[in-house]
């Protein structure tokens, strides 16, 4: 599988996976809980709801920074296989 990349405010992210918004919500919280940055980004950013009000059946991309990838592995498990 290709390793996806990116930098976002100047530091390289690796994507964890692509998983339902729910599912990346609650890593998220448990990412910043352990004080490890995550970054989720919308499949589709244009159909975002007006108001800022999320479709909960929305598939997001969930960004961890390279240096602690190993670490959110550990602490989530595999990265989604679809990613």
């Amino acid at each position: 599988m290709e390793t996806k990349t990116r930098i976002i405010g100047g530091h390289h992210y690796r994507l964890f996976g692509v998983l339902p918004r729910p599912v990346a919500l609650s890593y998220e919280t448990l990412l910043r809980e352990k004080n490890l940055p995550v970054y989720l980004e919308d499949l589709n950013p244009e159909a975002r709801a007006y108001a800022g009000i999320e479709p909960m059946g929305a598939m997001v991309y969930v960004w961890v920074p390279e240096e602690v990838f190993a670490e959110v592995e550990a602490l989530l498990g595999e990265p989604d296989a679809g990613a």
